[in-house]
Formats: C-alpha cells, structure tokens, sequence
C-alpha cells in the first residue's frame, strides 16, 4: 500500500494563510559561527529545496509558494530572454551574535524596497525586474543582449558595457541596464533564503573547475581542421559540452573565441583529439587551448527550477531559476558601485551609474572594506545601505562562513562578482574581486543585461 504523506503544521499554517491573504515571509537567521548552514525561519520552516542534474526531479517546497513560484521567463520585443522576478521587500538584521535574511511580498516593518524596483523619474513602485537569462552577448548596433546559442561577450570594460546596455533605450524603449548592485542583492538574497546557505557551492557548484593554463598546448600542427592534438593529461581535464578558444598566447583567442567541445578521442597512446563545432581552422603546435564562458541555452536541458547539467562536479555548469551561471563560468560587471581605497561608494539610480565617482549621486558606505585577500569571514552592513554587503574581515575556508573569496586594492576600483570558470571554490554568491579599474578587460570578464520595468 502506498504510503499516504500529510501535510505537517508548518504546511497548513502555511495554507490558511495563502487563503486567508496574507502574505508570507521567508526568512534563515545564521549564529555567526564558522557553519555556513542557516536556520528556517517564519514561513521557511520546514520547508526544502534541492537543486536537480539534467532531468532529475526533485523536491523543492520553494517552487509553489508565492514569489518564488512566480518568478518566470519572458521574452521582450527585441528578442531577449530575462528572467522576470516580481515586486518584494527584504529585511536584513545583523547583530554581534547574528545575522538574518527574510523576504516578502509585503512591507512589513523593517523590510525595504530593493532600487531596481523603484522608478525614480515618476517616484513610484515597479511591479517587476527582468533580469537577463543569459550572459551578455553583443548584437547589432553595439546592443547588449540576452540570448541564447550565443557565447558571452568578454574582455570588454565596464564602462562600455554600460553603454552598451543602454543602447537598447531607443524606440521608445527604455529601462535597460547592464548588472548592478541592487539585482546582486536580491538575487543573492533570494538563493541564501530558499537554500538556507552561505555555502551556494554545496548546492550547486558552477562552472569552476576548468582549465587556464599556459601548459594545455596543442601537440601536433594541423590546417583545415575541427580538432586539437593535445596530450593525455591536457585532454582529461576537458568535457565535452564546454566552451573552449585557442590563442597563440594564453587568453589571446588569436586562433578563435567561443566553441564548444564535440567530442574526444584517442589520437594515439600519448595524446587525444578535442573536436569542436563551428569553421575550420588551422592548428600549430604549440597554440593554446582554455576553457570560456560556457554557450548561453544549456538552462534547456535541466527539468528542475535550479540545478546544473550532466554533473554537479564543477565541470558544468549551473542556473538559479533560470538565470544562468549566477556565478562562476565568467566574472560579471556589478555597476552602481566604485570604489577608493578599499571605501565603497554606491549609487541608486541607474542613470546617475558613473565609474570612478566619489561624491553626489553616490553615497559613501559607513565601512571600510577589508584591506586583505582571502576567504570572507565577515560581510560589512550599513543599515542605510543594506543592498551593498562587500567583506570586511577575512580568514576563513572554502567551508566555513561565507565560503568564498574576496580580492582588494588600492586605488580606484570597479567591482565584478562572483567568479569563473577556473576559480573552483573561490566563486560563490560572496566572492567579490575590487582590484580591477573601470577600464580593465579581460579575457574571462563579462556582464549581463537587465531591464526595469519602465
């Protein structure tokens, strides 16, 4: 006989209250120990979320509740794929002996309204705030995009990036943007809460574990040719579905940009074929091959709401309610900040988004940044400016309190978030790198479009 599964207290509290119209909260509260695992409360208890691989189902309470059971793709008039996120309100409380997170539909006391969903032209509340599927790619008319079958736009400034993005507001359009502060926050926050971790990376590792190095060369000259010879060992770090280039220097995409691996297959007893999609071209021993940022549309193969492709191993990658890759595969500009000194400045308005800016429209935060490299221990909080957490204290481990990593220096910096391809367990929904200038571009460095809803 089947066995007949009842709902628990927690489930029809939670039912009389979806009936009786009042809104739910979602909350974890963390006791600040070296355990990155947090604590369900308010609505939250009880519940579980899991994240899937390929066509796994699995259980996740998170999927039929409101807000984020609403969450859903859209398509806009130019043919961008966003992920839609309604209207909410998070509470942030952090304390000497804890921290918590909680998030609602309502306004209840205390909770604030995140700055991408609020117009500030007309001084009212937006509904919603897509942001965008994929990572950025670059169209027609030097407009940045989310599609998909298309591989991220790389090595480009954040302040092109920018421009970019707002090249989209013509024709009547308007509201686009690349990635700022404000999505970071309630992307992060909405992750830490249904998964109950600072640790992302226990859940769903990302596209991590790939390969960046000057020794991964081809073996044998080839012209005309879909493949590259490499040795036995280059080849076993390598699978097949991953995006790759090939340059004459490391990172210098002179061969190409952007293919994916087909195949691979012994060559003979010291070396190994990698095949890849796309034109032929001419190989030379010696050309060095790496891994990029994975081709946009790999979301399609996974059933659940979050999960990974093929294997949550760190050779694939992953998507949170269809965002893909919110972290690893490629770094992403994060606009609205800068900062100087390891003082971070923060602005609210998109279109005030200026790099290098230290004065009105931007607001200094009322802590300093942590002035060492190495695993977060402790976020900084502003109450006034509870969007922007950057780390303030360092010392800790790819498994105890926040779990990633944080890079710093002096002088004028951008930020970028969450790491790449070849970071491993230094990426998370924490890892921040503020070393980098507004004009930096790199070769693993990208962004991602969004569009409010104006």
């Amino acid at each position: 006989m089947a066995e007949i599964l009842l709902p628990n207290k927690e489930q029809i509290d939670k039912i009389i209250k979806l009936k009786s119209g009042i809104e739910p909260i979602f909350g974890v509260i963390w006791d600040k120990s070296s355990n990155p695992t947090l604590t369900r409360i308010n609505d939250a208890i009880g519940m579980v979320a899991n994240a899937g691989i390929d066509g796994e189902i699995v259980r996740n309470d998170f999927d039929n509740v409101p807000l984020f059971g609403e969450i859903h793709e859209v398509v806009d008039t130019l043919g961008n794929v966003f992920v839609r996120i309604p209207k909410f309100y998070i509470k942030k409380v952090d304390t000497a002996n804890f921290k918590s997170w909680q998030v609602s539909k309502k306004r209840y006391p205390g909770f604030y309204l995140p700055w991408c969903f609020w117009d500030f032209a007309n001084n009212k509340e937006l509904p919603y705030v897509d942001i965008g599927k994929y990572k950025a790619s670059l169209g027609a008319d030097n407009k940045l995009e989310s599609k998909p079958d298309t591989y991220p736009l790389v090595d480009t400034n954040i302040v092109n990036m920018r421009t970019y993005a707002k090249n989209n507001n013509a024709d009547g359009l308007a509201g686009y943007q690349q990635l700022d502060i404000h999505a970071v926050d309630i992307i992060r926050t909405l992750m830490i809460v249904e998964f109950a971790t600072l640790n992302i990376q226990s859940v769903m590792m990302g596209f991590v574990n790939g390969r960046y190095g000057e020794s991964d060369v081809a073996t044998v000259s080839e012209s005309n040719t879909n493949r590259i010879i490499v040795s036995n060992e280059t080849a076993s770090y390598y699978r097949v579905g991953q995006a790759i280039s090939i340059g004459t220097t490391q990172g210098g995409n002179q061969v190409f940009y952007g293919r994916t691996i087909t195949a691979i297959e012994v060559y003979d007893a010291n070396n190994k074929a990698i095949y890849f999609d796309g034109e032929p071209v001419d190989i030379s021993a010696g050309n060095i091959l790496y891994n990029t940022g994975w081709k946009n549309g790999f979301s399609s193969q996974i059933m659940a709401t979050s999960g990974c492709i093929v294997a949550n191993d760190g050779y694939y990658p992953c998507h949170y309610r269809g965002i893909e890759s919110p972290f690893g595969d490629i770094w992403q500009w994060v606009d609205g900040v800068n900062i100087d000194d390891h003082q971070a400045w923060v602005a609210k308005n998109a279109e005030d988004y200026t790099s290098n800016v230290f004065a009105h429209p931007y607001e200094k935060l009322g802590y300093v940044n942590s002035v060492s490299n190495g695993y977060i221990i402790k976020m900084g909080f502003d109450p006034k400016y509870p969007f922007a957490e950057f780390p303030v204290s360092v010392g800790g481990s790819d498994s105890t309190y926040y779990c990633d990593y944080y890079y710093q220096q002096t002088g004028q910096r951008a930020a970028r978030f969450g790491g790449y391809c070849y970071n491993g367990s230094y990426a998370g929904l924490s890892y921040w790198t503020l070393h980098n200038s507004s004009s930096g571009s790199y070769a693993d460095l990208g962004g991602r479009l969004l569009k409010k809803a104006l």
